[in-house]
Formats: C-alpha cells, sequence, structure tokens
C-alpha cells in the first residue's frame, strides 16, 4: 500500500538575494557594458568600489548572486511550502545491503501541482545519512547503468544516501517545449529557466528527505553531470544548507570559462546555445553572444558565492567541448577567493583521462572528497593535480588581504 505523507509547512532557506532581486532591471545591457580585457574581479562593488573585508563579502555576495539571477538564471522562487511525498516503492538490492525506494513528490501551489519521481539508495537502517543529491533525465524504471550501479553500491558500502531525481518533469529539456508544463505554471511571476528549476528542485527533494527522516542536513552534497552539472552548481548558489556542490564537467554556464578555451578546440560558446538549449538560460544571457568579453562575470564569480563551503569540480581532460582549460582557469581564480576566506582546502578540481561522462573515477572521487571533508579522512584520490600547470592566469586582481 503506497503510503502518504501528509503535507507540511517548512522554514525557507532558499537565500533569494530579496533586496537586490528588484535591481535586475537596472543591471546593463550588453552593449553599455565595459569590454575586460581579462578575467573580471570578483571583489568590485556595484558602486565601482573594491570589497575591503571579509565582512564587506556579505554584501557583495548579494549583489553577484543578483547579477547573475538577472544575466544567467532568471529570478529564482523561494521553496515551496507545501509538499507532499508519496511512497512508490521498497526493495533490497546488493545482496541485502541496501534498501531501494522510490517515491513521488508533489509541489503545489495556486491551485496548481507538479510532481517528479526520485529515487533512494540506502543502507537498510532508517535514520539520517549523509546525502548525496543528483538531478537526472534517465527513466527510473530502466536498468541502471554500470556508473549508476557503482555509484549505489559505494553509497551503501560508505554509510551514505544516494538520491536521484526526475529533472525533466519539473522543467522540461525539450528545446521545443513552452513554459507551459512542470513548476513553471506554479510560478509564473518568475522568469527563471530549466538550469535554475533543476538546481531549487535540489532543495525541494532535500526537503522531502528531511520530512522521511532520511538526510543528515549537515552532511549534503549537490551533484550532476553536464547540464546537470550546471544545475547542481545553481542549486549550491541558493541553498546554503548544501555543504559541497559538485558539478561534473559542466562546460559553459557552469564551471568551464566563457572567454578562455584551449587553442585548436571547439569552444562551448554562447553562440552554440542559440537554437539549441534556449530552455537553459533566460533571454540576456544570449545577448553576450560573441561579446563574451564584455561579461561582468566569468564562472569564478558562480563558485565564489559557494565559498567558504566546500566545492569539487571532476573533469575528464579529453572532454573538450566542456572546456577543461577555461575550467582549470577559473577554478585558480576561485582558489583566490577561497584562499582568503581561510578555506583553500575546502575547494578541489579532480582531473581524470578520459571522455564526457560521470564515470566511476568520478564518483570515486566524490566520495573520497565527502569523506574527507564530511568526517576527516584521508583521500587516496589526488585533488588539485593541474592538467594546464603552465597556463598563464588571465588576471592581475588579488584578494583584499
Amino acid at each position: 500500500m503506497n503510503a502518504l505523507i501528509k503535507p507540511f509547512f517548512i522554514r525557507i532557506p532558499f537565500l533569494i538575494a530579496l533586496s537586490l532581486s528588484a535591481v535586475g532591471a537596472n543591471f546593463p545591457n550588453v552593449d553599455d557594458l565595459p569590454i575586460q580585457n581579462e578575467m573580471p574581479d570578483p571583489f568590485i562593488k556595484e558602486d565601482g568600489g573594491r570589497v575591503e573585508s571579509l565582512e564587506g563579502w556579505t554584501q557583495q555576495k548579494q549583489y553577484i548572486r543578483a547579477m547573475l539571477e538577472h544575466y544567467l538564471y532568471g529570478t529564482v522562487p523561494p521553496l515551496p511550502k507545501q509538499l507532499e511525498v508519496e511512497t512508490r516503492d521498497s526493495k533490497t538490492v546488493f545482496d541485502g545491503r541496501g534498501l531501494r525506494e522510490t517515491f513521488i513528490l508533489t509541489i503545489r501551489r495556486n491551485g496548481l501541482s507538479a510532481s517528479c519521481k526520485l529515487v533512494v539508495v540506502r543502507p537498510k537502517a532508517h535514520k539520517r545519512y549523509p546525502t548525496v543529491i543528483k538531478n537526472d533525465r534517465v527513466a527510473f524504471d530502466e536498468e541502471l547503468d554500470e556508473y549508476t550501479q557503482f555509484a549505489g553500491e559505494e553509497a551503501v558500502r560508505r554509510g551514505y544516501l544516494l538520491c536521484r531525481f526526475e529533472r525533466e518533469a519539473l522543467a522540461t529539456d525539450d528545446k521545443r517545449a513552452l513554459r507551459t508544463a512542470g513548476v513553471y505554471p506554479l510560478y509564473p511571476e518568475y522568469t527563471w529557466r530549466a538550469l535554475a528549476a533543476w538546481g531549487w528542485a535540489h532543495g525541494v527533494v532535500l526537503d522531502a528527505l528531511d520530512q522521511l527522516g532520511l538526510a543528515d542536513l549537515n552532511r549534503i552534497v549537490a551533484t550532476g553531470h553536464s547540464r546537470g552539472g550546471k544545475a547542481a552548481l545553481c542549486a549550491g548558489i541558493f541553498d546554503e544548507r548544501v555543504t559541497i556542490t559538485a558539478p561534473n564537467s559542466s562546460g559553459t554556464g557552469g564551471t568551464g570559462s566563457y572567454r578562455y578555451f584551449e587553442e585548436g578546440q571547439r569552444p562551448q560558446s554562447i553562440k552554440s546555445h542559440i537554437g539549441n538549449n534556449e530552455r537553459w538560460f533566460p533571454p540576456p544571457y544570449f545577448t553576450f553572444a560573441e561579446k563574451e568579453d564584455r561579461m561582468p562575470f566569468d564562472s569564478h564569480f558562480s563558485r565564489s558565492l559557494v565559498a567558504p563551503r566546500a566545492f569539487l569540480n571532476c573533469h575528464a581532460r579529453q572532454d573538450y567541448h566542456a572546456n577543461p582549460y577555461g575550467t582549470e582557469l577559473t577554478h585558480k581564480a576561485t582558489q583566490v577567493i577561497y584562499e582568503w576566506m581561510g578555506a583553500k582546502d575546502k575547494i578541489a578540481l579532480h582531473w581524470r583521462d578520459g571522455g564526457h561522462a560521470q564515470n566511476i573515477e568520478d564518483w570515486t572521487a566524490l566520495f573520497d572528497f565527502s569523506d574527507q571533508q564530511f568526517f576527516g579522512k584521508s583521500s587516496p584520490t589526488v585533488f588539485n593535480n593541474w592538467a594546464y600547470p603552465n597556463a598563464k592566469l588571465p588576471f592581475s586582481w588579488k584578494a583584499p588581504w
């Protein structure tokens, strides 16, 4: 018999810059922005001055968050007040060592609803676990691929809960579709697109797992691969309950640079998204096509909003379309911010050989980094071992020491 957990009312930890979101209309259009000949300085304030202290960074984070809402994500709503979780099935897995549970999560607002499926794999005892939430596109009734199978077994072996949710039920990934299904009709006053909706959904899923008594709220990982990595980065930006933000090979709109690409490789430019991925971003994003040098930010701004919480980026050296070169450059720029905050051990980049996937090596690195951050365990995985050690850093700014 299906068990229906009654709707509940929750606190809203989803941290929107309420004081600055309304200012979004005042952000300049692309042709009114200056050309920047190096990677932008994240310490430059709205008034043109510069952050001088950690206390000043609090206001700067609000400004950068509002900037990214305007140009990159669209405006994002707070988490829903009303949420229902219905248990669909439960069975033992991995030779009886783990439990696989399927739930239907339903969001209600203004007389409308949107639902998605989520699947939890965990050890059998009913208690709170360190939790990894991954946004995913697969149909969950299909057989698991070897990487997902490994991730589930590894989660159970290490005492974690792994949750995958069906992101496309909440915001379609069909480039022909309009904003008429999923969560969009519930929040018509917001300008968000699919990446922000999927990132926001990490927080909704976390609330569901909290309600079920399964998530350790002090040990939460948000992850995803490719476009899902872009969404996982968004999750870490807007929900500060995310302890480790872990995008995997996320490319442009994620951790890849908008400006810097390895010579001779096909860039994933903003122009390449036009006609293909317009459901991911709001209209202002596309105005920067072939004008990326006027962008007032690069992807180190996104990572800076996660600091000083832990951040892991896994990437493949030969995944050129996801821009490994630009990913490493912006990662090193973000390290300046983490070091300034006294959190240099909380940011990591892991390289492997190969192509576009979140494979066994990536999952192993994620669990090793999580064990390190959550439990102080030494990691057999080596992080921050550079793929481009001789690359010149394209910025001259420094932290306000």
